[in-house]
């Protein structure tokens, strides 16, 4: 470690994207990384070493981090970052049963630790969304002197807790006169029984091969069926219960009978569910209610984005206010990618001075780097199928390529991850369909018919990329089938990697399926690195290379 650096932890650290671009600036080093991924702390590690792993953020010591970056020489944290998942609260959202997100909570042990830690600075990155009202937290007992400290005053959500058809005003009576026992304990005790039902009852078309995988699945229930329950709310739920064991357990029974009883069962216990985690999380709220069919809830909420500059401000930090959203494509990724930040520096660092995000390197749209750009020198680089079989394949070496080019080769003739997803007969044949930017929906309805509603499909699904434009975000592009340019095959985690600006020394590690989600979760390290480069300028500090001088090609900077 370098005492004269500045000393760094990265909390969500995922594969290390964010670390990556931080460590280019030659200003920082890092000491200590939070990461639960098995997969991408394996990654992280591998590109990294040296640095502390640490997994669980809500089991973490931060004496013991602070210890760490003491060893430094720093004798404190310079700066934290890291991007929290926060998926917002949606009332749209049927398939969850769960109401309350625990990804959502995450956002907080980001602050807990620029509580604990004190860095100098922090950058926050999160989804564009997190901007969007939609993203709120819900009022607990337990918060609630907190947020009037914050000076933040909570709205009424009206919120759905689902449809029933059957037992509604009973339902609604227990609901808002429980037995005297925690609403949880009418739930069905064994989740795995709940989801392997759950599963059967949105796979009513496919009836035929789900009911016989569910009815062997919940076998060793069935023989104690109504034992699946700790107490029952209803006597008629309670022989609603027991009819649907036996139409399970009678393989003569119609598919109408067993769905019917199903759907009904499902929507009850989802119900009850979720009114359960609104009494064990002592949230605000009224008493329940109905519309039509639908079990409502009037909950106390507060935006996630005013708490997290309330409370930042609260902690000595000046922030970054309107603008917050950066492009990838405006810091030299070949990809549109629009993500949002949050940089905080401790006001008596920076006085009088607004704190603000990076201002585009590369402003006009028609000269954002390419697909083409990035991905072109691999297009006759076959590459493998198996991760077992991952090796270095040699590709060519461009000496003079455009300066994105030149960066993601990092000066080797070697490539690994260079690794796609096999394609099946119907993929092949939907691939060779396809013109560059096309998508499913561009296909005739011939080749559509492996899907249950092909309408509903999203843009992104069998995507062939357009070599002249960047590509869109970046996902876990195995699950969408990303299609090649110019070659009928799927994208590899190497291309993925460098559409996402991960140079061809940096190595994934971990299954396929893994590797591609790492990519696809990552921050781009050019667009960290352009966020970094803003943080130092705050702490005094100048990048060893600014990142402008590295993608502006040479005849077009501006003396």
């Amino acid at each position: 470690m370098n005492s004269s650096k500045l000393t760094a932890v990265d909390l969500f650290s995922g594969a290390g994207g964010l670390s990556l671009g931080f460590l280019q600036t030659g200003q920082i080093q890092i000491a200590v990384a939070v990461e639960n991924n098995k997969a991408a702390q394996q990654t992280y590690l591998v590109n990294h070493p040296g640095v502390r792993m640490y997994g669980d953020i809500r089991e973490v010591d931060y004496e013991e981090i602070l210890k760490e970056c003491r060893k430094t020489g720093a004798g404190k944290v310079n700066i934290v970052f890291g991007g929290p998942p926060c998926q917002g609260f949606s009332n749209a959202n049927r398939q969850k049963v769960a109401l309350i997100s625990a990804n959502n909570q995450l956002v907080k042990e980001f602050v807990k630790a620029i509580e604990r830690l004190e860095p100098d600075g922090f950058v926050m990155e999160n989804v564009k969304e997190l901007k969007s009202n939609k993203h709120k937290f819900f009022l607990s007992s337990l918060d609630e002197e907190e947020i009037a400290d914050l000076h933040l005053l909570p709205t009424d959500e009206k919120v759905s807790l689902g449809e029933v058809k059957l037992l509604k005003d009973e339902l609604l009576s227990f609901l808002n006169e429980p037995f005297g026992v925690s609403i949880s304990n009418y739930a069905i005790l064994d989740k795995t029984l709940f989801s392997k039902l759950s599963h059967l009852n949105r796979k009513k078309k496919e009836a035929a091969v789900y009911l016989k995988k569910t009815r062997s699945a919940i076998k060793v229930f069935l023989n104690n069926w109504e034992g699946q329950h700790r107490f029952y709310w209803s006597q008629k739920y309670r022989e609603m219960w027991i009819r649907l064991g036996e139409l399970l357990k009678d393989k003569e029974s119609s598919v109408e009978d067993i769905f019917s009883c199903l759907n009904d069962v499902i929507t009850i216990q989802q119900i009850i569910m979720r009114a359960g985690e609104i009494e064990i999380n002592t949230l605000k709220a009224g008493r329940f209610y109905s519309e039509d069919n639908e079990i409502l809830v009037n909950l106390q909420t507060y935006i996630v984005l005013d708490y997290l500059k309330a409370k930042f401000k609260k902690l000595g930090y000046k922030l970054n206010e309107d603008h917050l959203i950066l492009n990838a494509a405006n810091f030299g990724a070949p990809q549109q990618r629009e993500r949002l930040f949050l940089i905080g520096v401790r006001e008596e660092l920076v006085g009088d001075r607004e704190i603000k995000l990076p201002e585009p390197i590369i402003e006009e749209t028609e000269h954002f780097f390419t697909v083409k750009d990035a991905i072109q020198d691999l297009e006759d680089v076959q590459p493998l199928i198996l991760t077992e079989e991952d090796r270095p394949l040699s590709k060519a070496y461009i000496e003079n390529g455009n300066p994105l080019l030149q960066y993601l080769q990092a000066g080797t003739a070697k490539v690994r991850n260079h690794i796609m997803t096999d394609t099946g007969e119907t993929a092949l044949k939907r691939f060779q369909a396809l013109q560059q930017g096309q998508n499913f929906h561009n296909l005739d309805d011939s080749y559509k018919h492996t899907y249950s509603n092909p309408k509903r499909t999203q843009n992104t699904v069998y995507l062939r990329l357009n070599y002249n434009a960047p590509s869109g975000t970046v996902l876990n592009i195995r699950k969408s089938m990303w299609i090649h340019p110019v070659k009928n095959r799927a994208v590899s985690i190497r291309e993925a990697a460098r559409l996402q600006t991960f140079s061809d020394n940096f190595v994934f590690m971990g299954a396929k399926d893994a590797q591609y989600q790492q990519v696809g979760n990552a921050v781009p390290p050019l667009l960290g690195r352009a966020v970094a480069e803003q943080l130092l300028s705050y702490l005094g500090r100048t990048a060893d290379q600014s990142l402008r001088n590295l993608i502006t090609p040479l005849e077009t900077v501006d003396l």
